[in-house]
């Protein structure tokens, strides 16, 4: 009995580890990114905040994909999931309301490299349906919709480059 569960655990450690590849993202002109706005904090931070867990977030993606593979975004576009409408008065922090018809999206082109074989090319990823499905209670992520969009993307994606 102890050496089928050895062999089991053995072989989960050799299958996990195959699947093990790395992913770069390059944040290219956000000035010119649909919708990035901050709402409550200064632009530069709350920017530096979302790159940083959309980073994260294609990082742990790029665990699904083979060992010494390396998949390289360009992110040409990016709008959040929500609108900030214009407030009354000038005044400068409004609150991102969050509509069915303001969907998240992301833009990028990519290169996706394992040993000799180079594939590449752009995806635009958007959830029209980002409200359903998600049944998280007090969630903390500030982000929850977009990295939604961007695994459910990716899976489909993931399906293509490894074959």
């Amino acid at each position: 009995m102890k050496k089928i569960f050895l062999s089991f655990g053995l072989l989960a450690l050799i299958n996990t580890s195959s699947w093990a590849g790395s992913a770069n993202v390059i944040w290219q002109a956000p000035e010119k990114y649909t919708d990035i706005r901050a709402t409550h904090e200064q632009q530069d931070r709350f920017q530096q905040r979302l790159f940083t867990y959309m980073e994260k977030t294609f990082a742990d993606l790029a665990q699904k994909l083979p060992t010494d593979s390396l998949l390289e975004i360009t992110v040409t576009d990016f709008d959040l999931a929500g609108d900030i409408p214009p407030m009354q008065g000038g005044r400068m922090n409004g609150v991102r309301v969050i509509k069915d018809i303001y969907s998240p999206k992301i833009s990028f082109n990519y290169i996706f490299t394992q040993n000799d074989n180079v594939i590449s090319g752009s995806e635009n990823f958007r959830d029209l349906n980002f409200m359903s499905g998600l049944h998280r209670i007090n969630n903390q992520d500030d982000f929850v919709y977009e990295e939604k969009m961007l695994r459910k993307g990716f899976d489909k994606l993931q399906a293509r480059l490894v074959k």
